[in-house]
Formats: structure tokens, sequence, C-alpha cells
């Protein structure tokens, strides 16, 4: 008996090692995926339309919005839009993915219960969460935003009173706009990153003439910024005002008060220090904007002092002189020369940059930085020759050699 025991215990234990090596070989065979990374590629404009459950793309090579990942650990099985969503630019649409870990290889590799923001990468898009189905993982992500331009504002009309402009802002849009006053063809008033769809000009229509106003959809946040262009100038239809009807200027909002206090001469312009002023009747200074005064322009910082030189307002660079005055047509600065605009369909007095420009039957080229070019400069996939000093385009000529056709191509 105790043989017959002996024999039986050493085939158990026999039965109980052929059985347990397989089991620590398993475990021994597969591994957890620490981190997810992604890649989101969204082909959308604004206005196009998203619908729940729609798929995206899962290689790299497909067309169209997709989301694919580059790891050899898992693969992208299904990517889909999560709402039904007209996008306007700024939109963050929102994909689920579902991810399958890879088993086909030496190494089986498995997904962990859940992850974070800190070790899921999406290069294109944002984390929102993750969670392990089954033996797949789910993970939800928005989408950078969609770029584009603003939508114009519509309806740019006067309304009920002398001077009230009225605009509506488009589809895709913010609530922020530039609004510029004419009187003819000279801008009279502006307001930029203004948040509202009506202003009153008539404060500052104190001449004989014909007035009208343009408006444009700007960004205002950082994120608008970002993704979104200003829109296109939506113009009014012109609207006389006649010499019985102009104002008295009465109501001008030029840096806070609206009526004066009387009793002081202490107004106009005041010099302190190494700055100039601007004080109004009331007391009040012009603080951070712009001044028109006698005809002229002139730009103040938010502490009330009036700027000079190369000075940057949105996304414009406009020039002021010595004196404080906007200037416009040609300008020389550390010897190089700069065009602003006079008014002749963008911005008054803004820096002209990375265009073509022909004034007076000659042309010109100006750089990314609204310098003048000159000697050989290649634009877009042609050389030019620009003459020194001058600026001007060579055309149907030779410089050293070198033959020029008439648009002023190097014909080589």
């Amino acid at each position: 008996m105790r043989s017959a025991k002996r024999i039986l215990c050493m085939a158990l234990a026999a039965g109980m090692l052929v059985t347990g090596m397989p089991i620590q070989s398993i475990a021994a065979d597969y591994k957890y995926i620490t981190s997810i990374s992604l890649k989101v590629d969204i082909d959308l404009d604004s206005g196009d339309e998203v619908n729940k459950g729609d798929s995206l793309g899962k290689e790299s090579g497909d067309s169209g919005s997709k989301v694919y990942t580059t790891s050899s650990k898992y693969r992208v099985v299904e990517a889909e839009w999560t709402n039904d969503k007209e996008v306007s630019v700024g939109d963050t649409p929102k994909i689920t993915v579902i991810l399958e870990a890879d088993d086909t290889g030496s190494t089986e590799y498995r997904f962990r219960s859940s992850y974070s923001s800190s070790n899921v990468n999406i290069s294109g898009g944002t984390f929102v969460s993750a969670s392990r189905t089954g033996g797949d993982l789910k993970v939800t992500l928005k989408a950078n935003g969609i770029k584009g331009t603003y939508d114009a504002p519509e309806d740019a009309e006067w309304g009920s009173g002398k001077g009230k402009a009225t605009w509506e802002k488009g589809e895709s849009s913010t609530n922020y706009f530039d609004v510029y006053l004419y009187r003819g063809n000279s801008v009279v008033k502006k307001l930029e990153d203004y948040n509202g769809t009506s202003y009153n000009f008539y404060p500052y229509m104190t001449k004989e003439g014909d007035y009208s106003f343009k408006v444009r959809t700007v960004p205002h946040t950082d994120d608008q910024k970002r993704y979104g262009k200003k829109s296109d100038w939506t113009e009014s239809d012109s609207k006389y005002i006649d010499e019985d009807e102009v104002s008295d200027g009465t109501g001008q909002d030029n840096g806070g008060g609206t009526t004066a206090s009387g009793g002081t001469t202490d107004v106009g312009w005041r010099k302190d220090g190494d700055y100039w002023y601007f004080r109004y009747p009331d007391g009040n200074y012009q603080k951070a904007g712009w001044l028109r005064w006698n005809d002229k322009w002139y730009l103040f910082d938010s502490q009330g002092r009036m700027l000079t030189g190369w000075q940057q307002t949105g996304d414009q660079w406009y020039y002021m002189g010595e004196s404080g005055d906007m200037k416009t047509g040609w300008v020389k600065n550390n010897n190089l020369w700069y065009y602003l605009n006079p008014n002749n369909g963008g911005p008054e007095g803004a820096m002209v940059k990375n265009c073509w420009l022909t004034i007076n039957g000659k042309t010109y080229f100006m750089n990314a930085s609204g310098a003048m070019v000159e000697g050989w400069y290649k634009v877009e996939n042609n050389f030019y020759y620009f003459y020194p000093g001058d600026g001007s385009k060579a055309v149907n000529t030779a410089v050293d050699g070198f033959v020029l056709d008439a648009n002023g191509v190097w014909v080589h």
C-alpha cells in the first residue's frame, strides 16, 4: 500500500508539473499597452455636415477624413462621427474610435482597463475619454477646430435715426466686427473688434456729404484667431446728410466722456514729460484707440499716450509720424521703403505686404515684411529684377546679360 501511494503521489505531482508549465508560459507571453498614439486628419470645410455613425478612414492613405495609428501593437478597426452636425469655423467635431490589440505575433498585447490624457497622444485633436470594451479599447476624441473664413455680415443698412448703422451676423460668425464709417472715400470713424450689431454714427457726421459704412466679421478669442480669418467686407448704401442735418459732434465716444463739464480751458493736446496726450472738455483722456483730429488719424495706448513710429493694431501695421499723424503712401524707414494704403480699398494707412503694387505706371513688389524689394528677387517660381534705389520692375531689357521679357520674367 505504501508503495502504491508513493507511485500515485508521484504521478499526481508529475501531472501538476506538466499542467503548470503552459500556464507559466502563457502568462509570460502578453504585455499591456501603456500608451496610445493616434493621428487625426480632418477634411472638412465650414458648412459641411457630419452624421452620427458615418465612418472615417482608418489608414494614412485613405482619402477624406481619417483617424489612424502607426503603432504595431494595435490598429484602428472603427472610426465614426459621434454627433449629427453642420460644422462651422472653429468647431471641433467629436469622433469615436475602436482600437484592437495585436495578437498575431510572438507577443500578445492587451489594453489596460482605462487611460487618461497623460498616456493618450492625439495629433490633430484632443483626448476626451478611453475605456476598454471586451478586449478592445474605445477612444473618444475631438478633432482640432475647422479652419476657414468667417461669413461676412448681412443686411448692412441704415436704421432709424440719422446715423444708426445696423447689420446681421453671418451664419458662421463671431459676435465681433470691424466697422468703418466713410464720407465719400474718406474714413471718418473706425470701430475695431466691436461687440454688437448696431452703432450710432451720427455724432461723427459733422460735415455735409454722402455717408456709408463697411462691416466685416473678425476673430476675437485665441481659438477664433487660430482657426478663423476675417470675412470680406459688407458695404451699406449711402446716406446723404445735408448742411442743415450735420451733427455738432455731441456724443462722440473718443475716450469715455460724452458731456462737457465746463469751466476749464485745459483741453485738447497736452504734453507731459516725453509724451503727448489728448484731453476732452469733461476731463477724460483719449485712450486705447484711434482719434481723428483735423482730418488726421492719431493712435493712443491704454495709458493715453500718443504713439509714434510703427504700431500694430489687429493684424495690420501702421506708421505714425513724429507728430503722431498716421502716414499713407511711401514711407522710408531704416533705409527701406514701405507703402501704406492711401485708402484705395483696404484699411487706410495699413502696410501693404507680400504683393505686387503698380503706381504711376511702375510696378513694385513688397515682401512679407512690407519692404520694397530691390535687385534680383524670386516671386513664386520666377525671377525678376527691380532697379536699386527706384524699386520698379525691369521689363523688355537685359540686366548684366540676363534677358527679361515683357512681364519682367528672367528668360532662361
